[in-house]
């Protein structure tokens, strides 16, 4: 989902507006609320078309507002003249070079803000050739309100440019389940591709099947990378799809949200493979072969955005137990203790946090009563309340091993700790957040410590 931008003049408008209203008082509250025209926004990226004979380009331009009397945009084209032509709904009234559409019909209402999309069709004009740069102003508009003018760069460049228009989002999937991965590709630019590669994330549970023009490898967190090479050559405007399934099954590893990626690119301009990845091939009878499906693609469907997909699988419930290990501080008052504490991972699931970017396994410790952290440990601040309530010590959160939890591993951090007293009531040990959910066996996710 695209984040709402604020034009600097709609800022200053609604800074006044606040000042003002806080100058007349709450009294004035409900009349100046009548009084708010609300607010109107509007954006379009960027984009990169092909040269003279390739497939046009579809492109959101996307409308948002709230509170406002007919919003709508408003769009010069004059900046395209020798570039690249525009073509717009027939909801949109043209009057030369200037087009205004109002907000479409289709519009989502949320919590008040109602945000639509305008597709926008962009064709390279006759003649025009790689390296030729336009582009479209537009300025959202409503009754009393106006943003500033915004414009988006539309280049062109000649060549291949293929687009990869798979984005799958599935729910239902379970361990042990063979799943087909779709893979679509098409050719956006005014020349032929000769051969592609197709690259592959598969996180960790997920095992891809083998495939003779693939290799394979495995990276830092366990996720299986697919380098394929496909020979072919891929017109203009033409779709490809696979012509036999690519297949995963989700093993036993597999727990929660999962996220299969892939690229597709031109084999003579291909981008460096993945670093510190070993690829190697596997031995099998079957290839990985693109086929032309239906005529070619006058114009490229909005969809297709970039040279990546991805099929999405949904909160795998998949089996795991994270069990607490706690620890025993033994010594006379005074002496320094060094405990160990943390958590292991039972498997067979292994929690993942490469969607979000996060840190797994992070878990917290909560020392007994009379006994004193002397330093903070590598990875571990005191977490909440940092001086404790009344006697009781902090607690600290100490961070996981990284993005994956791995089956059959642990991870524990030493603590020093001053032994002030003997009859202190124990501390414990737990996991920071049940992640992705609460495992198959929670009575043993809180392991105590103690003093004796």
């Amino acid at each position: 989902m695209r984040s709402v931008r604020f034009p600097r003049g709609l800022l200053r408008g609604l800074t006044a507006l606040v000042v003002a209203t806080a100058g007349i008082g709450a009294a004035a509250g409900p009349a100046a609320a009548e009084d708010d025209p609300g607010w109107v926004n509007t954006w379009l990226d960027d984009v990169t078309i092909g040269a003279s004979g390739a497939p046009g380009r579809t492109v959101p331009l996307t409308l948002t507002s709230s509170g406002a009397t007919e919003p709508r945009v408003i769009v010069d084209l004059a900046g395209l003249a020798g570039v690249a032509t525009a073509s717009f709904p027939d909801w949109c009234v043209t009057e030369g070079t200037s087009v205004t559409c109002p907000m479409p019909s289709s519009a989502t209402d949320d919590f008040g803000t109602l945000t639509g999309t305008v597709p926008v069709v962009i064709h390279p004009a006759p003649g025009a050739a790689g390296s030729a740069i336009g582009t479209i102003t537009y300025t959202a508009r409503a009754e009393q309100v106006q943003s500033e003018p915004q414009q988006a760069t539309i280049g062109v460049r000649s060549g291949p440019d293929l687009l990869d228009t798979v984005d799958e989002y599935v729910s239902g999937t379970e361990v042990g389940d063979t799943r087909s991965v779709p893979v679509a590709v098409v050719n956006a630019g005014d020349q032929p591709a000769v051969d592609v590669r197709l690259t592959f994330r598969f996180p960790v549970g997920l095992v891809p099947a083998s495939y003779r023009n693939c290799r394979y490898g495995t990276d830092q967190v366990l996720a299986t990378i697919v380098v394929c090479t496909l020979r072919g050559t891929f017109a203009p405007g033409q779709r490809h799809e696979l012509k036999q399934a690519l297949t995963t099954t989700l093993g036993p590893a597999t727990i929660g949200d999962k996220r299969i990626t892939q690229l597709v690119e031109p084999l003579a301009s291909a981008g460096p493979l993945p670093n510190g990845v070993q690829l190697k091939h596997r031995e099998s009878d079957v290839a990985l072969r693109l086929r032309p499906v239906g005529a070619p693609l006058d114009v490229i469907p909005v969809e297709a955005t970039g040279a990546g997909g991805q099929t999405y699988l949904r909160a795998v419930h998949g089996a795991f137990d994270i069990v607490a290990q706690g620890a025993a501080v033994t010594g006379a008052v005074g002496d320094t203790a060094r405990v160990t504490v943390g958590h292991r991972n039972d498997g067979p699931g292994v929690p993942d946090g490469t969607i979000s970017g996060d840190s797994v396994g992070a878990f917290l410790f909560t020392p007994p009563t009379g006994v004193t952290v002397l330093a903070n440990p590598l990875g571990c601040s005191p977490y909440g309340d940092e001086e404790g309530a009344g006697d009781a010590p902090a607690t600290w959160r100490c961070e996981g091993p990284g993005s994956v939890f791995r089956a059959g591993t642990s991870y524990t951090v030493a603590f020093d700790l001053r032994i002030d007293s003997l009859s202190g009531a124990p501390g414990e040990v737990q996991p920071f957040n049940r992640y992705p959910r609460v495992d198959d066996d929670p009575s043993n996710d809180v392991a105590p410590v103690t003093v004796g």
